[in-house]
């Protein structure tokens, strides 16, 4: 399958609209979650102080990677219930591989989420709450690698969603 004919199952998806606000909102409140993580430890909560501890270009590719991540994963979710409701309609049973893998990248990038020098608090649940000062770029590989798993577990879902033919099974149906 090429880039062209994912995004032309992405804007089949989205003609819908209901596929438009799900990934709206579970972006919204993906990058609420995100940022109240990353200021969790910081005094007052204060993104001026994170900048301040953190540096500048720190904190915008920290924010610029949560909005990316967040709108990664809207879309992801969008195109999982589209599949979901698609495979439930025609009665077919398929693997739950292909899914999971999304969750793994929202799951990467919210280990990343977190001050590396305060420590990350999904870090702190399991017992090493400054792993992320360790990291060579002190998180950011993380937020990359949940980038990247993200956008595998997109084109693999439009993949499958091509490979059977969905979208044009229910061009007439406007579902």
């Amino acid at each position: 399958m090429k880039i062209g004919e994912g995004l032309g199952i992405l804007k089949q998806i989205y003609k819908s609209k209901k596929y438009f606000y799900i990934t709206f909102i579970s972006a919204i409140v993906l990058f609420i979650v995100f940022y109240k993580l990353m200021l969790a430890k910081i005094a007052n909560h204060s993104l001026k102080i994170f900048i301040m501890m953190s540096g500048y270009n720190y904190t915008y590719f920290t924010l610029l990677s949560f909005v990316v991540i967040s709108v990664l994963f809207g879309i992801y979710l969008s195109v999982f219930i589209y599949r979901f409701k698609l495979i439930k309609l025609m009665r077919e049973k398929k693997g739950t591989s292909i899914s999971f893998i999304g969750y793994l990248g929202l799951i990467a990038g919210v280990f990343g989420a977190g001050c590396p020098t305060c420590g990350s608090v999904i870090f702190a649940l399991v017992g090493a709450p400054l792993a992320l000062m360790y990291l060579p770029f002190r998180g950011l590989e993380l937020r990359l690698l949940s980038i990247v798993i993200l956008l595998i577990s997109i084109y693999l879902l439009t993949k499958s969603l091509y490979k059977c033919g969905a979208c044009k099974k229910l061009e007439g149906e406007g579902k």
